[in-house]
């Protein structure tokens, strides 16, 4: 792995996006063909990361947001594409209200961002080469290659700086931040500090609540906007105050805070990481409960990818605190599958039979499902499936390795095209050899059959395909390619 690509987010990736913005192009992001769910317009709300500019493209939607207004912390800083430009981020989690109509075009009304908190560092340690974990009032924060960075690098955060994180809680109860800002090198003596989280061990005699490790005094607070006049347990507070000790805020004023504002949309898209399974049909993120029926469509996984610590988009219906999903898709695009042919532990990488020219990473945040709970555990000869993404560097990390005891000849693999020579296809480095694959094993975007010669003249590279085959002695013999997502 290169420990040098943290670094280079700023100087190569932000700029890219902010170019893209001011040039007005979207690319990386795609209206929702045939108006989307149901195939009729429809009013939404999206909370996710902020992918791209053009107008601003969130859980791959592109909304135009020429009329659009934006709100930091609820308050109002302007509206239109310039607004946007000069308040928002790439990776800031935010949430766009807006419509999408009947031919599939989408345009937001309102844009909202609202961090997880504003604080001084506390502590800071390099789990790994990628990945760090900072205290800030009392929570513990996960940055990594995910993690885009505003005035600062990785290698620079310290003790005492003063940092606004973005992102969002994981099934341990941490913040995976997708957005990290450097505000200041230190905290002034008497300025605020902010924290949004759930109120938990709620009492009104102390007039205390904590979130995380972070007491909470409100006796002296402004409680006027909330509903019930004092602050409940489990629901979202930002509390704004000062710091009279080690984890344990003042608080000035506490103000209610809702991912989805009024809620009153026809569809919610809601990205986030799984914190909870209740059974095979219900799955938590944060506070919501996500439920599946027979009809619900998984785009780009299987059911059983669903584990606490996968980062999945999820559109759906929303009643309280229930999303009834009509569709689920992964955040990160890689998808791998095979039996496992080695296990590199000094380089912290696994291969896979028949992709051995693709290895695979684990990075301190990589969750291990099955039989085996770390990569030393895992074994030549298991089946593994893994889910990822790729660096800049080119390095595929893993996210989820699902492994099981038994050998498969079952095969898979998706990810980003890398160059295409009919019949072949290069994704990560391997290439796909589609000669094998029968006349009705090729599929187009919204998941049709088509023939070879359409597939091929749909195809450019930067798409996103996925390919399923067998292993045999002599390799891979690939029997189906599908093309999940356009460049």
């Amino acid at each position: 792995m290169r420990p040098h690509f943290l670094q280079t987010l700023i100087t190569q990736i932000l700029p890219v996006v902010v170019a893209a913005f001011l040039t007005g192009c979207g690319g990386g992001g795609a209206d929702v063909a045939g108006g989307g769910i149901g195939g009729t317009g429809y009013t939404t709300a999206s909370v996710g990361t902020v992918d791209g500019f053009g107008s601003v493209i969130v859980n791959e939607v592109r909304y135009d947001t020429g009329a659009a207004e934006v709100f930091i912390e609820n308050r109002f800083v302007g509206s239109g594409d310039s607004a946007v430009i000069q308040n928002l981020s790439a990776g800031m989690v935010v949430r766009v209200e807006g419509s999408v109509a009947e031919d599939g075009s989408a345009s937001a009304d309102r844009v909202y961002f609202s961090r997880n908190l504003k604080g001084a560092v506390e502590s800071v340690a390099d789990l790994d080469s990628l990945t760090k974990q900072v205290v800030i009032l009392g929570q513990t924060i996960i940055l990594d290659d995910r993690t885009a960075y505003n005035n600062t690098t990785a290698a620079a955060i310290a003790v005492g700086m003063v940092l606004e994180i973005s992102g969002y809680d994981d099934e341990s109860g941490r913040i995976a931040a997708t957005y990290m800002n450097r505000l200041s090198d230190a905290l002034p003596p008497g300025e605020e500090v902010d924290i949004k989280g759930l109120v938990q061990n709620q009492n009104p005699q102390a007039q205390t609540f904590v979130i995380g490790l972070l007491t909470i005094d409100y006796s002296a607070a402004d409680l006027s906007t909330l509903p019930v006049g004092a602050p409940e347990d489990g629901q979202m507070i930002r509390a704004r105050g000062t710091l009279v000790a080690a984890n344990r805020l003042l608080a000035s004023r506490l103000e209610p805070e809702e991912e989805f504002g009024s809620g009153v949309v026809d569809f919610v898209y809601l990205e986030g990481i799984v914190t909870g399974k209740q059974g095979p049909d219900e799955f938590g993120i944060g506070r919501y409960t996500v439920r599946t029926d027979q009809e619900t469509i998984y785009r780009n996984l299987k059911p059983q990818d669903v584990n606490p610590g996968t980062r999945v988009v999820v559109k759906g219906t929303l009643t309280g605190r229930s999303v009834l999903a009509r569709e689920v898709s992964l955040s990160e695009k890689i998808r791998m599958e095979s039996d496992v042919s080695g296990v590199n532990e000094a380089q912290e990488s696994l291969t896979l039979s028949g992709l051995e020219t693709a290895p695979v990473f684990a990075t301190a945040t990589t969750r291990f499902v099955g039989i085996a709970r770390a990569l030393d555990e895992i074994e030549p000869g298991n089946h593994a499936r893994v889910l990822g993404r790729k660096t800049a560097d080119g390095d595929i990390l893993a996210s989820t390795v699902v492994v099981t005891p038994s050998p498969s000849d079952a095969v898979a693999l998706a990810g980003p095209v890398d160059s295409i020579s009919q019949p072949s296809v290069v994704v990560l480095g391997i290439a796909v050899n589609t000669s094998t694959i029968p006349s009705d094993g090729f599929k187009g975007a919204e998941g049709q059959l088509v023939s070879p010669v359409e597939f091929f003249g749909a195809l450019r590279p930067g798409d996103i395909v996925a390919a399923e085959g067998v292993l045999e002695p002599g390799g891979v013999r690939w029997d189906s390619i599908t093309l999940e997502a356009g460049s």
